[in-house]
């Protein structure tokens, strides 16, 4: 098991799972990112990923330089890592650029891809995003494959990012996905559950989604004026409400439960798995609880790494705000 030696083991403050969470989006975090990420930055170049049916998403491609007279660099050159962001997240993450910048300084090159309507997307597609648009994310990737050739492609997933990297990974073989391994950071298991989490934890997690998601819905109303009209989405005052307004107006699932069943995880789903798959969550998740995860078990294919502090996409080991997952990572790749 690559991480069954790797302890995350905060201390003081840092055990505190909202700390966590908060910095792992931290504005302050990511000006410290700012040396560490400038050689991403400097390589990367913007695409277009044709996904079927009509659908496009964007991506930044940071390919790594040519040659290296670094050996111990030059032997990942020729593997891409994918990385997807959160909900109502982007390729500038906090956390995506810190684990995006580590992989680049590594050797890798990145792909940071981003989910339809995040990041500067909004005007590519007319239909809103949720969560149960699959196929186009199979897509990317197969066109990915097409366009930037590399003898290996793995694919990290944070959040709900991670709850569709683990879909990818229950499909890779019948959607002929060319992936050598999937990791789920702080996955979204169980939609109901986080839906719960959000509505019953600290109201800065709900204003947090709430804001940014509004945010979104407000972009795609300004270059889709003629297609849709939010403003009733928009105005409503909670996430429940606001998923229930997506669902009935913007989904062709006859009730929030059943578009919920589309992306919940369920132990029997990973039974048949062909890519190695690794999951890597907190149990002081304080959006992701716990009982989402109860029976997933480790297999040959699926490993599941549990770590008693970490928050939300946090696992920050010190006051440098230095990210645990930066050096664990490259071990599941």
């Amino acid at each position: 098991m690559p991480l069954e030696n790797d302890h995350f083991k905060p201390t003081g403050l840092l055990r505190n799972k909202h700390i966590q969470s908060i910095l792992a989006s931290s504005k302050a975090r990511k000006w410290f990112l700012r040396q560490q990420s400038s050689s991403l930055r400097e390589h990367q170049r913007s695409i277009l990923l044709e996904c079927g049916d009509g659908v496009r998403l964007h991506a930044l491609h940071s390919p790594q330089p040519k040659s290296s007279s670094n050996p111990d660099l030059a032997k990942n050159n020729s593997k891409l890592v994918i990385l997807i962001h959160g909900w109502e997240g982007s390729a500038e993450s906090t956390y995506l650029l810190s684990t995006a910048s580590s992989l680049f300084n590594k050797g890798y090159s990145i792909l940071r891809l981003h989910l339809r309507d995040h990041g500067p997307s909004a005007n590519l597609n007319e239909e809103l995003f949720h969560a149960a648009r699959l196929d186009e994310i199979a897509g990317a990737i197969r066109n990915i494959k097409s366009r930037l050739p590399y003898q290996a492609y793995s694919l990290v997933g944070f959040s709900l990012g991670g709850n569709i990297a683990l879909r990818i990974s229950q499909c890779a073989e019948e959607q002929r996905l060319p992936l050598s391994s999937v990791t789920a950071i702080s996955p979204v298991m169980s939609p109901s559950g986080t839906m719960d989490a959000l509505n019953n934890g600290l109201a800065i997690y709900r204003l947090y989604f709430t804001k940014k998601w509004k945010r979104a819905l407000r972009a795609k109303q300004r270059y889709f004026p003629e297609k849709h009209d939010l403003s009733e989405l928009i105005s409503k005052q909670n996430l429940g409400d606001m998923t229930d307004q997506l669902v009935e107006n913007h989904t062709p699932y006859p009730s929030v439960a059943e578009y919920f069943s589309q992306y919940t995880l369920q132990p029997s789903g990973f039974t048949e798995l062909n890519t190695n798959t690794y999951i890597i969550m907190a149990e002081d998740d304080p959006v992701i609880p716990k009982a989402g995860f109860n029976g997933f078990e480790n297999s040959e294919k699926l490993k599941v790494y549990s770590y008693a502090n970490g928050g939300h996409c946090g696992f920050i080991k010190n006051w440098k705000l230095d990210c645990w997952l930066d050096e664990a990572l490259p071990k599941v790749l």
